[in-house]
């Protein structure tokens, strides 16, 4: 049996492997951070454009907006297109004023690296207004105040309202989240807007939580939520608050991202990078140029990358499927892939220019797959990078299939002393080149994280499965050296064994590679930017613990400066916003505890601080939750 027969029996091999764990991938994660008109909005008239802002550049189609009426009119757009000056921001200009009545906007733009994102946008236009309060009902004080460390436990909880107050619900729990038995709120007689909440028992030592629900006694309108509002306070010392049953773990997939589309790209990958690195040596290392036309290896190889541009664009397809099919090849996520099956092809059939052809085919492919496009991923030079990662990593796997299939018996001596050494000096730049440029995006796509964050998500344990075949190949290639300058054909057996099991870990190393593609580096990324921040001669550290999804205890430490109160303020677009005082556990340093970080993905963080002298100085962080399910990446 030849060794392309045998290459195919183990590509088909781990290819039903791959097959057999594959799971379903989640939906994209979004990257919408404003829209105009905002969520739910009411507008007094007819807007004129439609107005998206995008987390990073996207790419739009013929149906990226589609406005329907609510008995599902379809509303017909001027157009929709990308801001010159701005290529997060997208408008869609109305040709028509629209009616009174409530409008759904559906968006569906591409991502940089391929995926598909939907969104959808509710507004109103006119209608009749409901009828509102003359003033609006709000708390205006509460004992104990949010923030406070009360000397010994208080007797009772204090509402203060702006109208009189019916509190529909109210609970109070302690730091290990357990409920404190309260007595019924009662009206103060002689202030209808002052309610009282007697304690059942003394409170121990600790912090506390306190949930109320209310609303106006005077309302008339039943279907006005209650109003709701969270504070909290402390008995003599502060205290984070507990889990205290967290429950067995839920188990997880270790790659739910694999698909029809990563395995697409598994093949694109084998089949181009294969194909370029096979050109490579024998144009460049062993200075042949070979028919490729009748080759068994390159037709498989052709197949390969032919199947997995079917596969990756069956899946965009399912995703866009509105589209017709020639909106759909407008796209260059769907154009690009035709353009490199067509310089594959005219790399094939001539034999001169090969190696161009192959070449540009290979470079084609960080400007459609990946995260380095992105801005804040780098850009153009992880672009580069990317790149060059990409023909190292071909050159080494094209060179190893090359010699795998090569040598003929009457230029055994030839290969020996001369082509053999040459590739194995390419092999090890090669690997340099592949380490390097592997490190670098690493860094540049994850600044910050824990062993935890990062082994927890798909993105990193696919790096650092990479790096442990990585090493493996470099152990082998150290043996591989020593051996190559004192070869003999005795020993030429040996070395090709030892090829053929890297030939296994680089097509494991390109399956690793396909799963990096379609999941979120940012999954495994965790930190607070910048840590510290210095204004006004004030300097504070901020730091989460643990920085998870849940209950984490937030430091910010002012330095021994002196410093009166600190107000927090976190929020997460489009449209999430909390406020918090921080508690003051000594001189300089407050804290706060609770459920702070509510979804994973990029929240901002403000931090007010009050001086002794009444001046208040703003300082601004960013704090990234690791975790799979992103809400606005």
């Amino acid at each position: 049996m030849n060794f392309v027969h045998k290459f195919f029996i183990l590509f088909v091999t781990l290819l039903l492997t791959h097959v057999a764990f594959l799971a379903h991938h989640g939906s994209a994660h979004s990257t919408l951070e404003e829209t105009s008109p905002s969520e739910g909005e009411r507008l007094t008239e007819s807007p004129t454009t439609l107005e998206f802002w995008f987390q990073d550049p996207v790419v739009l189609h013929a149906e990226s907006i589609q406005l329907n009426s609510q008995s599902g009119t379809k509303i017909e757009l001027e157009d929709t297109r990308i801001d010159p000056d701005d290529k997060t921001h997208i408008i869609g200009n109305l040709n028509e004023e629209l009616l009174p009545g409530r409008y759904t906007a559906k968006i569906s733009v591409v991502a940089l690296d391929g995926d598909v994102l939907e969104e959808k946008l509710n507004f109103q236009v006119g209608g009749k207004a409901k009828k509102q309060p003359q003033t609006e009902f709000e708390i205006i004080q509460n004992y104990p105040e949010d923030g406070e460390i009360t000397g010994g436990s208080p007797q009772k909880i204090e509402l203060w309202f702006n109208q009189p107050a019916d509190i529909t619900a109210i609970g109070v729990f302690d730091d290990r989240q357990e409920s404190i038995n309260i007595k019924e709120p009662v009206m103060d007689s002689e202030d209808p807007n002052h309610v009282i909440i007697e304690f059942n028992e003394e409170l121990p030592k600790g912090t506390y939580q306190v949930t109320w629900y209310a609303r106006p006694v005077a309302s008339e309108d039943v279907s006005l939520p209650d109003a709701i509002d969270v504070f909290y306070f402390a008995v003599d010392e502060f205290t984070p608050i507990q889990q205290p049953n967290e429950g067995e773990p839920v188990g997880f997939a270790w790659f739910a991202s694999m698909g029809l589309k990563q395995t697409g790209y598994w093949f694109f990958f084998i089949g181009i990078m294969a194909l370029f690195g096979v050109a490579f040596f024998h144009t460049v290392i062993h200075k042949e140029i070979t028919l490729l036309k009748r080759n068994p290896l390159s037709l498989l190889l052709l197949l390969s990358v032919f199947t997995g541009m079917v596969f990756v664009l069956m899946a965009q397809k399912s995703e866009l499927e509105s589209l017709s099919l020639t909106q759909f090849l407008s796209l260059k996520f769907v154009w690009i892939p035709l353009v490199q099956i067509g310089l594959l092809l005219l790399g094939v059939f001539l034999p001169k220019v090969r190696l161009f052809f192959f070449a540009a085919t290979l470079l084609l492919i960080p400007f459609i797959t990946g995260h380095a496009p992105y801005p804040r991923y780098g850009g153009y030079f992880s672009v580069f990078m990317n790149a060059l990662h990409l023909l190292a990593s071909s050159i080494w796997i094209g060179g190893l299939l090359a010699i795998l299939t090569f040598p003929k018996k009457e230029e055994m001596k030839k290969f020996l002393r001369t082509t053999l050494p040459a590739f194995s000096n390419w092999a090890f730049v090669s690997l340099m080149v592949i380490i390097v440029t592997g490190l670098y995006m690493t860094i540049k796509y994850v600044p910050s994280y824990t062993i935890e964050s990062f082994w927890e998500s798909e993105w990193g344990k696919a790096i650092i499965l990479k790096m442990a075949l990585t090493l493996a190949v470099l152990v082998i290639g150290f043996l591989q050296r020593r051996l190559i300058k004192k070869l003999t054909e005795k020993a030429f057996s040996k070395v090709l064994n030892r090829l053929r099991v890297e030939i296994i870990y680089a097509a494991l190393l390109l399956l690793f590679a396909s799963v990096l593609v379609v999941s979120t580096p940012g999954s495994a990324e965790q930190g607070v930017y910048p840590a510290t921040v210095e204004k006004e001669n004030i300097k504070v550290n901020v730091s989460f613990s643990p920085l998870k999804l849940g209950l984490n205890v937030l430091t910010m430490d002012f330095e021994g400066e002196s410093i009166e109160d600190v107000d927090v303020t976190l929020s997460m677009p489009p449209n999430y916003q909390v406020n918090y005082k921080a508690f003051q556990v000594e001189e300089g340093v407050f804290k706060l505890t609770g459920n702070l970080l509510h979804a994973a993905g990029t929240m901002n963080m403000k931090v007010k601080a009050e001086k002794s002298s009444g001046e208040e100085v703003e300082f601004a962080f960013r704090v990234v939750i690791p975790g799979e399910m992103r809400l606005n990446e």
